[in-house]
């Protein structure tokens, strides 16, 4: 397993989907997971450290949890299959059992997102499904968000083409 070290969202301009970027910690990987529209809502606002007036489902699931006695102790992000990604929130009961809850990433990411809880990602799922952010532009602007904020699948696959045909090059 492999921790992710930090998160953030952008559109995919095809699609126009909303896209979690979960970066892998002390790697140049960057995971892409397409979530709904609903929580990438609220994910925006999590990560805008927004306030809410009245809890969110969210907020009530961290309550139930807490009123029985256990605790939220980490994410992982452990199969992909069928062009899905499936997590598992794992807990901490009060005898220090850990019980482990099936549930969709999105819910997890933004859980760990307000109770600060890790989030670690099956080492396979990191380097099959991951881009190498390497290949965004670095600049004093902070390029990789703004090239995030402005994801678009086919531009990334042009540029590991052009990447591909440059090694070919080198290579003849």
């Amino acid at each position: 397993m492999r921790k992710i070290s930090n998160i953030t969202m952008g559109i995919d301009k095809l699609s126009n989907s909303p896209i979690v970027f979960l970066k892998v910690e002390n790697t140049n990987l960057v995971v892409p997971i397409w979530i709904g529209p609903c929580e990438a809502g609220v994910l925006a606002l999590i990560l805008r450290n927004e306030e809410f007036e009245r809890p969110l489902t969210h907020d009530l699931i961290q309550s139930v949890i807490e009123n029985l006695g256990a605790i939220p102790i980490k994410v992982l992000i452990d199969e992909f299959k069928n062009d899905i990604y499936f997590a598992k929130l794992i807990l901490e009961d009060k005898d220090s059992n850990q019980i482990s809850i099936d549930a969709r990433p999105s819910d997890c990411i933004i859980l760990s997102l307000k109770k600060n809880i890790p989030i670690f990602i099956d080492e396979k799922i990191a380097v099959e499904h991951s881009i190498d952010s390497s290949f965004f532009e670095e600049n004093e602007e902070n390029s990789i968000k703004k090239d995030i904020d402005n994801f678009n699948i086919d531009e990334l696959r042009r540029k590991f083409e052009k990447k591909d045909d440059e090694t070919d090059e080198d290579n003849n």
